[in-house]
């Protein structure tokens, strides 16, 4: 199997089996990121707990590059830092716009890298994550909303 095969079914399979969709217990930061280029949608729920991301629900509907970052960002995020999260999606819009596939970053995120060939489809890689970092905004800056 070559790498382009590798990297399609492991972003159908987030597509079609995503992760961080269940309701969580208790929320306190809480965003909803839209692309009007072509309507994916995602509502992103935190609950952060002693500056660490202890629970995220990434729900919403759109495209299979969409859907599977949102899946991977998912399962990625619980357990660190609120900064550190920052830092990894920093990293991996940086990776969009190499196109060079970052093997620091954790999970399955480099699968993505093969975005950037695709200009128009970057935006549908990053609005989970542009919608996560929202959350935190509101999470750290409450009362400026």
């Amino acid at each position: 199997m070559n790498l382009d095969a590798l990297y399609r079914e492991v972003i159908m399979a987030h597509h079609q089996n995503p992760h961080g969709r269940a309701p969580l217990d208790e929320v306190n930061a809480h965003a909803h990121g839209y692309n009007a280029s072509c309507g994916d949608e995602f509502d992103v729920n935190l609950k952060v707990e002693d500056g660490k991301i202890a629970g995220i629900q990434i729900d919403g509907h759109g495209c299979a590059i969409s859907q599977a970052a949102g899946s991977m960002l998912s399962q990625v995020a619980v357990g660190l830092k609120v900064e550190l999260l920052e830092e990894v999606i920093a990293a991996y819009r940086e990776m969009l716009k190499s196109g060079e596939p970052d093997s620091n970053l954790p999970g399955d995120l480099p699968v993505l890298s093969g975005v950037s060939k695709f200009p128009v489809r970057i935006k549908c890689a990053t609005l989970a994550m542009t919608t996560t970092l929202e959350a935190i905004l509101n999470f750290k800056a409450p009362e400026s909303k």
